[in-house]
């Protein structure tokens, strides 16, 4: 049977049973994983236009369970069955089996999945990419003589991976595209920047239009005009991507099961407590098709087919995200967890962690009260709508929270009045933020896209979003 993988790990998947097998002639459980990674970056700037491919980078993970923890061999030897088997060899020798929790193979399976896409970015040439970014360019430049650096960059990822165990054989083939438009202004004495961006798993996220363009020129000119918020606490309405960072760097973070471990995040004083109002609800899901952050299932062959609930009606949960290793140590300790579809690693050489994948607030239905933005909004009587985020940064410990935003557009009495704020800060008490929150619409918009650390490592693919939030939060 064919599943459209490159030769060598379509030769491959079938190879993996016998490497598990090969394992748990000794180890009690054993899995492996294969990944591989390729694309293209196409870039225009004033300074230059590159093109640069990134070649296939594949690799093996052999793991066997001791009865307490994971033992792991890697290599990118991937084609040299022999020398697999004897590493896997080598790997179970050393190991000592003791008495433990045991992993769940799961039920039996044998499945792959693919990226749906309305344009297959594959079949898409380098020329025709830098004719995108090209274009882009040149009506970004065209736009204003201010805009003196104009920047649009195309970028497409393909990614594999392939998962074994006793009763799993998995693989996948993830595209991901996007095309960023970054202008940046000046008027000899400030200067500004703006950014666009648009993902999807296909081509099809190159098509932005010219209205699009020139509208993304069109803020950057308009920033170097607009005021700095005064500081102080403000009630806000936060776009979805901002709102979905807040989900993120708020209970994000501090659920995934490996921080509690270590005593990282103060979450765990909290399962079962409120730590928002009502109409708080954030989860983390894998499975919605076709975002940034979406997988099939985990590196440890967990299928992501239902989210992880992390805050429901304003109480933490205790399904928290867990990866295999994490899950097994607490499942004891925290009645209630499951394992979760988050169990990631940023390349077959380093360890599995608990990530995120997409976390957002839920939207509210309109029958519980759920509006649209613009009834948000003029429902909020004063107030600052925050939109395009630049950054967020946590604190699962202290449970501060801080996020950057392009911009910020003041509403008094409850409508825009035109007024412009460039580059604001916000913070807040993560308790205090989440408890303020008393407005919610009812769309899910999940379309950002970036990568997220373990810190200042380990990184992986992410997406937030959700409704437009309103909440209170000090600005400055």
């Amino acid at each position: 049977m064919g599943y459209d993988l490159p030769p060598q790990l379509e030769e491959l998947r079938g190879f993996l049973p016998e490497l598990v097998a090969e394992a748990e002639k000794k180890a009690p459980y054993a899995s492996v994983l294969v990944t591989q990674s390729a694309g293209e970056t196409v870039s225009k700037s004033p300074a230059d236009e590159r093109t640069n491919p990134v070649p296939p980078r594949p690799g093996i993970r052999i793991s066997a369970w001791d009865g307490m923890t994971f033992f792991s061999a890697s290599t990118s030897r991937i084609n040299d069955r022999d020398y697999l088997i004897r590493l896997t060899r080598d790997l179970v020798q050393s190991i000592v089996v003791k008495q433990g929790p045991m992993p769940d193979p799961g039920d039996e399976l044998d499945r792959h999945f693919r990226s749906e896409f309305k344009e297959d970015p594959a079949k898409v040439t380098a020329p025709e990419r830098q004719a995108i970014c090209r274009h882009a360019f040149e009506k970004l430049a065209a736009f204003d003589a201010r805009i003196v650096a104009p920047r649009a960059v195309y970028v497409y990822e393909r990614e594999y991976r392939l998962f074994g165990n006793r009763t799993r054989l998995l693989s996948s083939d993830i595209s991901n595209v996007g095309l960023y438009l970054v202008p940046v202004a000046s008027d000899g004495r400030k200067q500004a920047m703006n950014f666009k961006g648009s993902l999807a798993p296909g081509h099809e996220a190159a098509h932005i239009t010219d209205e699009t363009i020139r509208e993304t020129a069109e803020l950057a000119v308009q920033y170097l005009s607009a005021d700095k918020i005064p500081a102080g606490e403000y009630r806000v309405i936060l776009d979805p991507d901002i709102a979905g960072t807040l989900a993120h760097e708020s209970f994000g973070h501090g659920c995934e099961v490996d921080a509690l471990m270590r005593g990282a995040a103060r979450a765990s004083l909290y399962i079962g407590k409120r730590v928002g109002s009502d109409l708080v609800n954030i989860v983390d899901f894998g499975g919605l098709p076709g975002r940034h952050g979406s997988i099939f299932f985990s590196d440890d062959g967990v299928l992501a087919t239902e989210p992880a609930v992390l805050v429901k009606d304003g109480f933490l949960q205790p399904t928290l995200m867990t990866d295999l290793y994490s899950y097994l140590h607490m499942r004891d300790r925290l009645p209630g967890l499951r394992l979760s579809a988050n169990g990631r690693l940023e390349t077959y050489n380093h360890p599995i962690y608990a990530r995120m994948t997409n976390t957002y607030f839920l939207p509210l239905e309109k029958e519980k009260g759920g509006k649209t933005r613009e009834e948000l909004i003029a429902d909020s009587g004063d107030a600052v709508l925050i939109e395009q985020l630049t950054s967020g940064m946590e604190d699962p410990l202290g449970w501060g929270v801080q996020l950057q935003a392009l911009r910020g557009r003041e509403i008094k009495a409850g409508r825009l009045t035109g007024k412009l704020y460039y580059q604001v800060g916000l913070t807040g008490y993560v308790p205090d933020v989440l408890s303020s929150i008393d407005g919610i619409t009812n769309e899910l918009d999940v379309s950002s896209g970036g990568t997220c650390g373990k810190g200042h490592k380990e990184y992986a693919r992410v997406s937030s979003g959700g409704p437009y939030v309103r909440c209170r939060m000090k600005l400055g």
